[in-house]
């Protein structure tokens, strides 16, 4: 009876402490105090519609960039570029420029102190499609329309948005007799939105002249308000990419007369592949990144995920199962697995010989394309199925850029002297930047444009309606000017 009695005191003792313990780390999680690494800058003063015409004829020019490069009109990207040269003429006396793969552009505006390393700065020219005949445009999509307080068409977000806004800014800080120290670089990609190749030059030229930079800034992550982890605003800077990869499965069997199938047959081994690589998922789970993010803006959050947070080794399961619920969380975690494409057959009552399938793997930092495809591979199981890469294309996932030290605690300072009370936190970009070629010559690469998003903004991307808010878009010129100059500071 002693015995028990003390044995149950223990428990109760370890359990009162424990329970302490988990209390005062929840009540300690509060929101990040604000560091300054330079002095307090004042923002310029921008004409919101004057900037906003400009977006606006930026859009008009319809850089679409087609899957197969000879269905591309070229043209249009030229006399993009001619417009740039004409509307920004400060900017392009100042730099040295270099047209690289013909419609790709670099910029360099020489710093002062050679012992600086430079900051690249990168934007897309090309957008997506967006046929007029659609049902669902509020305004056309290369209209570049201004009602309502917005500017509407493709591309105002996705990227001319980070495009002319970086033009902007710099050209005023040119034509204010701002000499940098530190050399800035900007590649203007022109086929991001297909293979990026464009911007893999860029980086290819920077390795050939043993250039490292100081860091690489590009789009990926920004600031978001309404979202469903945190409803308040939140600076989502892009410290991670996931890798990219399609594989294409192609099933052969004999065909014929569909009055006497075989037992085998191209679309049934197909459908079995798929169905068996959805069945056995890769591996998912917090890494570094998710947890930095999820202790960043566990102040926000209620007390029971404060508590979680606080404690993740005990509701470390909890939270990613919480995640799991949640597409972006989910993706967040693993590799994912998406089939996009699948042909076969010509006709309802002829089996056809070959059945081909492309499914799309964006791949976390714990998985690379060679383990994704030997996975693949394992879990089909059929000699009769062949695995190849959609236009032998791979990109590993990126290496993870410094969190709260080096070029972080420059964006951070940016965010915190723009946008006040702004939480900031680390990301993981899912979906291909242009920057992912950078890590050749880089580890500090991040994927943060200054914009300002709701999350109903997000279906836009690549979908109908896109736009950008007046006042949201000067704000974002003025966030670069402050980014340029204190990044050539």
């Amino acid at each position: 009876m002693r015995k028990s009695l003390k044995m149950f005191f223990g428990v109760f003792a370890l359990l009162l402490v424990t329970i302490c313990v988990m209390l005062f780390r929840t009540l300690s999680v509060s929101k990040p105090t604000e560091t300054r690494s330079v002095a307090d800058q004042v923002l310029i003063v921008v004409d919101k519609n004057l900037v906003a015409q400009n977006l606006a004829k930026a859009v008009q020019f319809k850089t679409v960039t087609a899957q197969n490069r000879e269905d591309t009109d070229w043209q249009v990207f030229l006399d993009f570029q001619a417009w740039l040269l004409e509307t920004y003429p400060d900017f392009y006396k100042a730099v040295q420029s270099q047209q690289i793969e013909t419609y790709a552009q670099f910029h360099v505006w020489q710093g002062s102190d050679p012992s600086l390393a430079p900051i690249v700065f990168l934007a897309h020219q090309d957008v997506v499609p967006a046929l007029e005949a659609d049902t669902g445009w509020d305004f056309p999509p290369f209209g570049g329309v201004i009602a309502d307080g917005f500017i509407n068409g493709r591309g105002t977000i996705d990227d001319k948005g980070s495009l002319i806004g970086l033009l902007e800014a710099a050209d005023r800080l040119v034509a204010s007799g701002f000499k940098p120290k530190r050399t800035l670089m900007f590649g203007f990609g022109h086929d991001e939105e297909v293979s990026g190749s464009g911007a893999k030059a860029i980086a290819e030229l920077l390795k050939s002249q043993g250039i490292s930079p100081y860091a690489v800034i590009d789009e990926g992550g920004v600031i978001t308000t309404g979202m469903p982890d945190v409803k308040g605003p939140v600076a989502r800077i892009g410290v991670a990419e996931k890798g990219y990869l399609t594989l294409v499965l192609t099933a052969r069997a004999q065909g014929g007369h569909s009055s006497v199938p075989p037992n085998y047959t191209a679309i049934g081994a197909l459908a079995k592949a798929i169905a068996a690589i959805e069945a056995n998922p890769f591996e998912s789970g917090l890494d570094k990144v998710s947890i930095a993010m999820l202790k960043a803006t566990a102040s926000e959050q209620e007390f029971m995920g404060r508590l979680a947070i606080a404690n993740l080794w005990l509701f470390k399961p909890l939270v990613e199962k919480k995640m799991r619920e949640i597409p972006t969380g989910r993706a967040m975690l693993g590799t994912t697995i998406a089939p996009t494409i699948i042909k076969a057959g010509f006709k309802e009552n002829a089996l056809p010989r070959d059945a081909v399938a492309h499914v799309n793997f964006r791949l976390h930092s714990r998985d690379t394309v060679a383990s994704v495809t030997e996975h693949v591979r394992r879990v089909i199981n059929d000699k009769d199925i062949e695995i190849s890469l959609s236009g032998n294309i791979g990109a590993e996932a990126s290496p993870i850029s410094q969190i709260g030290s080096g070029p972080y605690l420059w964006l951070e300072d940016v965010v915190n002297q723009a946008y006040p009370g702004t939480i900031i936190a680390p990301n993981t970009v899912l979906g291909g930047t242009d920057s992912r070629y950078f890590a050749l010559v880089t580890n500090d690469i991040y994927r943060f444009a200054p914009y300002v998003l709701d999350a109903s903004d997000f279906s836009r991307f690549h979908g109908l309606n896109e736009r950008m808010s007046i006042e949201n878009f000067a704000k974002t010129v003025q966030v670069y000017h402050l980014m340029l100059k204190t990044a050539g500071e």
